[in-house]
């Protein structure tokens, strides 16, 4: 009996062995890979390409894994995070700085009390309504374009009635100071034969009135200081009637040279109408220059005088007239603007060129209106004829070229 279940059992064993066969080669021949269309099965089937795909994708893993290793260069830091002592040196380039510097002539703005009222200097503002920017407006285009402007003061801004005995004593009113602010003029030299005119109150009215309006001032014992482009101009001013000032003057240049990258001196000398400076000027111009200034510039004779270069260095024996209410109707009415361009490497000078601009004191030839006026074409160049004229007579003549 237990032979014969045993049998029983194997035989059906081998029954579905050849069952379970037949289906798998049915479906092989179906090439059925969708188990959806397999009767009976629910759990997802994987085909041959299935297979294929997944040992194609093995055997190419093991190949990358089998390539060689690239090799990386060592780690490098970028220049700017190099440890000082690897990094490589910083060429430093030179630093170059220019510095204009404009000088103009006497300016008197006022006029003296026993003129009659007619075209004064007084009219002339009542006339423009107080415009402060009306004097100076031919010019100031190149006043504003520069580092630094100077000019003579040749009045004071007082209301003081006490006054010197003298024959011509000029004041403004302290609000006539504005025409300086408006026409961008930055500073003054008040080392002249009016700053006095009316005594010391006037002397000290006028000095207050700059203070307030923010214009520097050199001379009577005062030096001023003009900060740009982180350099320093120092100027000084002077009387100079004699040569008995040198002392005086070669003690100043010696201290400002130590405070100054350019020292600039401004003398009141020589001879009213004469257009050849004497021998006074020509000495304190030339002394100047050999104890420390770099610029020296001259007024009082009311006309142009010549200029000189000397030691590379210019002296500008007069500039004339420029906004002068002192006449109403000067003969000469020519006049130029002094620019000198200083060229600084490193803070040092190396180099000083010049230019001249021929003007006249009014914009009108018939009479003086007060408001210095560029000339052009061949106007200007009879003005530069002139200068030159004037120059080729010294004996460190300035040429134009």
């Amino acid at each position: 009996m237990f032979r014969r279940s045993l049998c029983l059992v194997i035989i059906l064993s081998f029954c579905f062995i050849l069952s379970a066969s037949g289906i798998y080669k049915e479906l092989e021949e179906q090439n059925i890979s969708d188990p959806e269309n397999v009767p009976g099965v629910k759990e997802p089937l994987y085909t041959k390409q299935d297979v294929e795909q997944q040992v194609e994708k093995k055997t190419e893993l093991q190949e990358e894994i089998k390539q060689p290793s690239v090799q990386l260069p060592p780690a490098q830091l970028p220049p700017a995070q190099l440890p000082p002592a690897q990094q490589p040196p910083v060429q430093q380039l030179p630093v170059q700085q220019k510095i204009t510097i404009s000088l103009a002539g006497d300016c008197t703005l006022g006029t003296d009390e026993s003129f009659s009222y007619a075209n004064s200097f007084p009219y002339q503002v009542k006339k423009q309504n107080e415009d402060w920017s009306y004097f100076f407006a031919g010019v100031k285009h190149i006043f504003e374009n520069d580092d630094l402007t100077l000019v003579n003061l040749e009045t004071t801004f007082t209301t003081a009635k006490k006054k010197a005995k003298k024959t011509f004593r000029f004041k403004g009113d302290p609000s006539y100071v504005n025409i300086l602010k408006e026409g961008s003029i930055e500073m003054v030299n008040i080392a002249n034969n009016h700053i006095y005119d009316y005594l010391q109150k006037g002397f000290d009215d006028t000095l207050e009135t700059l203070e307030q309006a923010g214009i520097l001032y050199s001379g009577e014992g005062h030096i001023a200081f003009f900060e740009t482009k982180g350099l320093t101009i120092a100027s000084l001013g002077y009387c100079g009637w004699s040569t008995s000032i040198k002392d005086q003057l070669k003690s100043d240049l010696e201290d400002v040279r130590s405070k100054g990258d350019l020292v600039i001196v401004s003398f009141h000398w020589g001879k009213e109408r004469s257009n050849y400076p004497n021998d006074i000027q020509k000495e304190l111009g030339r002394f100047a220059i050999d104890h420390g200034a770099d610029l020296v510039a001259g007024h009082h004779p009311h006309v142009i005088q010549g200029i000189e270069k000397y030691k590379g260095r210019y002296i500008v024996y007069s500039l004339g007239n420029f906004c002068f209410g002192g006449n109403r109707n000067p003969k000469d009415k020519d006049t130029f603007i002094f620019q000198n361009e200083f060229v600084f490497m490193d803070g040092q000078l190396k180099d000083s060129q010049c230019k001249i601009i021929p003007c006249r004191i009014s914009s009108v030839t018939h009479v003086n209106d007060y408001q210095p006026t560029v000339l052009e074409g061949e106007e200007a160049q009879r003005v530069m004829n002139r200068i030159l004229k004037y120059s080729s007579s010294l004996e460190y003549a300035f040429t134009e070229d």
